[in-house]
This record gives structure tokens, C-alpha cells and sequence, in this order.
């Protein structure tokens, strides 16, 4: 079994405060964001990184037993979870696609109004 480089945290966070964890592999695409998977939310949420960072500690000694249960809801989670670079990549791949421009919408002219003479009335004075 390989060893695996996660950060096990505790996220304070008032009434979401949550026991997390970091997998520092899985990245957002973004350098402003990250990933946390949230014990209490069951799910891998991503974050502001200049907000959430300030509100992260390390799991303390009496905490230890939350790895073993942070590891396992994240690795279940995780199978689950689809990045919001790959939705938005996805979201491309099933937009149709026109090859030709659009048309621009044109209003319909009645052919009867182009048969009707024109009165034009010019008066050219001859001085």
C-alpha cells in the first residue's frame, strides 16, 4: 500500500466547521482555489484559498482518530466527484457546434408593396 501525502486538518468555520482533508494532487486549475474534502459535508468542496487557509489548523492529538475517517469518506467521495474544469470542458464537448455563421433575422418584405408605383412629384424649376 503506498503512502499517500495528505494534509488532515480541522476547518473552523462556525457551523461549518468540519474535520477536511487536502489531497495536494488534485488541483483546481485555478491557484487562487483549492480542494477539501469536508468529513461533516461528506463531499470535496472547493475553496478561496486566501479565506479557507486562515481558517485551517492541523488535527491535534486528540483528533487522531478522525485520519482513518477522513481518508475513507474521501477516497468514496472522490470516485464521485467531477472537477469544475472538466464540468466546464464537458459542457463545450456537448454544445453544438455550427460550422456555418447564423443568419441574421431579417424581416419579411411583402412583394405586393414593391409592385406599386411610386408618385414621386419633382418640381425642377427652369430659371
Amino acid at each position: 500500500m503506498s503512502k499517500t501525502n495528505y494534509w488532515h486538518g480541522y476547518l473552523e468555520a462556525g457551523t461549518k466547521s468540519s474535520p477536511v482533508l487536502r489531497d495536494p494532487s488534485m488541483e483546481t486549475g485555478n491557484t487562487n482555489t483549492v480542494y477539501l474534502y469536508s468529513l461533516n459535508r461528506n463531499k470535496i468542496l472547493e475553496f478561496q484559498a486566501g479565506i479557507v487557509e486562515q481558517k485551517l489548523r492541523e488535527l491535534g492529538k486528540d483528533e487522531a482518530e478522525l485520519v482513518s475517517s477522513l481518508n475513507a469518506g474521501y477516497k468514496k467521495a472522490k470516485k464521485e466527484f467531477t472537477p469544475r474544469a472538466s464540468m466546464r470542458l464537458k459542457q463545450v464537448e456537448l454544445t453544438p457546434q455550427s460550422t456555418a455563421p447564423a443568419k441574421p433575422d431579417l424581416d419579411e418584405i411583402d412583394d405586393s408593396d414593391l409592385d406599386d408605383d411610386l408618385d414621386i412629384d419633382m418640381d425642377m424649376d427652369d430659371d
